[in-house]
């Protein structure tokens, strides 16, 4: 008969696991980028077999918790959710919870504990507020990279310049949380697929206007369809998107040439001159002249 095996909230071969002192902590609130953003805790533990914790009171600091490999389960409240490869979820403060690897499917974990004036800010910008604190990224490998570059910064004595890395380090993992995000759900994720691809026909076609029908049968979806799709993954319309790739593509003209602003409307499909400037100002927040002014230094 096998032994069961021993439930553990650390204490596995090959862990990371840090705790920033108090005393480092009270010094990063001092600091201006750390006092928005602060990691308190932060570990990794691979194929930790055993795995399991329960807070009934949760946390002072927001969790962030992402399944690198295998599986296990975190429960906030009285609600579950299951955790695989790619997952990530964030536990908020002061609410309890649990969580616990699979006994068969062990997970492999890294881990932050975070405060700050902005933390529920970050939270809120990765999706993973109140009501729906799971989410899943496809390129998980990037995040576990993230993860490494972060690591380092709580080995090397806490300087004020560590502990700002750690902070700017935790929140460009957090946007790469944003940015690599896709639907849990395998069928919404095949549809996210067909509206990333419109962004490829997009990009290739600066110098002319794209309808939506011609877009979304691109993407092989209806126009209702493919318009409320791309809303939800970019948070605007197909044809704003286009125009801001226009207009980013216009300042780099700028930037880069001597182009006149009339010469650079019309590379890019604008055939008055006029309309394209009062696009860009309204876009860009100034004229393109003003803008050239602003942003050639030779």
């Amino acid at each position: 008969m096998q032994s069961p095996v021993p439930r553990l909230a650390d204490g596995f071969p090959g862990e990371r696991l840090t705790v920033l002192p108090p005393a480092v902590l009270r010094r990063a609130r001092a600091l201006p980028v750390c006092r928005d953003l602060s990691v308190t805790h932060i570990g990794r533990f691979d194929q930790a077999r055993g795995h399991y914790v329960v807070r009934p009171a949760g946390r002072p600091e927001h969790v962030l918790i992402v399944c690198l490999a295998g599986a296990g389960t975190v429960a906030i409240g009285h609600t579950s959710y299951r955790l695989h490869r790619g997952h990530g979820i964030v536990l908020p403060p002061r609410q309890a919870h649990r969580y616990a690897a699979d006994m068969d499917n062990p997970w492999t974990i890294f881990w932050f504990h975070f405060v700050g004036r902005r933390a529920a800010d970050y939270v809120a910008a990765i999706g993973a507020g109140a009501g729906h604190p799971q989410f899943w990224v496809q390129d998980i490998e990037r995040l576990a990279h993230a993860f490494e570059e972060c690591y380092p910064y709580v080995l090397g004595g806490y300087g004020d310049a560590e502990l700002i890395g750690l902070s700017t380090g935790f929140a460009r993992l957090l946007g790469l949380c944003r940015n690599l995000q896709r639907s849990i759900n395998q069928r919404i994720r095949q549809t996210e697929d067909r509206v990333l691809r419109s962004l490829t026909l997009m990009r290739e076609n600066l110098d002319r206007t794209l309808s939506l029908e011609h877009i979304a049968r691109h993407a092989g979806l209806s126009v209702p369809h493919f318009a409320a799709m791309f809303r939800r993954q970019l948070h605007c319309s197909p044809i704003e998107f286009h125009i801001r790739l226009r207009m980013q593509r216009a300042c780099e003209l700028l930037e880069s040439s001597d182009h006149t602003a009339a010469e650079i409307a019309d590379a890019l499909g604008y055939r008055d001159p006029l309309y394209f400037s009062r696009l860009f100002r309204r876009k860009i927040g100034q004229p393109p002249t003003a803008y050239r002014a602003a942003n050639v230094h030779r």
